[in-house]
């Protein structure tokens, strides 16, 4: 063999040869394709859910009058419409109030509708 036929010979083989190492000595590799069209790649969002632990609603007393009312609800002052322990105020009445909390309408009782004397007799509240 003369250096023209090795020569052809070690091209051939290295033409060959070359796919069937796959990415072992390509030093493209790494980099994206430029005629392909770039893909944005999915973000995955987490959602935190931060729990909360509400305090108990206590109503402690009711303040009525003409034109203003409130009422002591753990230890604070609340107006119609003001909100405490993630809670809003809708309505006060004498002896209970009504407050909306994660879309529930909750009814607070000042006094239990029957009272129980000393004699052990019930008594009516309403």
């Amino acid at each position: 063999m003369n250096i023209k036929q090795n020569l052809i010979c070690c091209l051939l083989t290295i033409c060959l040869a070359f796919p069937l190492m796959g990415h072992a000595f390509d030093p493209f590799a790494g980099l994206p394709d430029p005629t392909r069209h770039k893909q944005t790649p999915k973000k995955t969002v987490k959602k935190v859910v931060k729990r909360v632990e509400l305090k108990p609603l206590v109503l402690q007393s009711t303040l009525t009058s003409e034109g203003r009312s409130y009422a002591i609800i753990n230890g604070k002052p609340v107006g119609i419409g003001e909100r405490i322990e993630g809670a809003t105020l809708l309505a006060i009445n004498p002896f209970d109030v009504v407050v909306e909390r994660q879309g529930q309408k909750i009814r607070l009782q000042l006094l239990a509708k029957e009272i129980v004397q000393e004699n052990g007799q019930p008594t009516n509240k309403d």
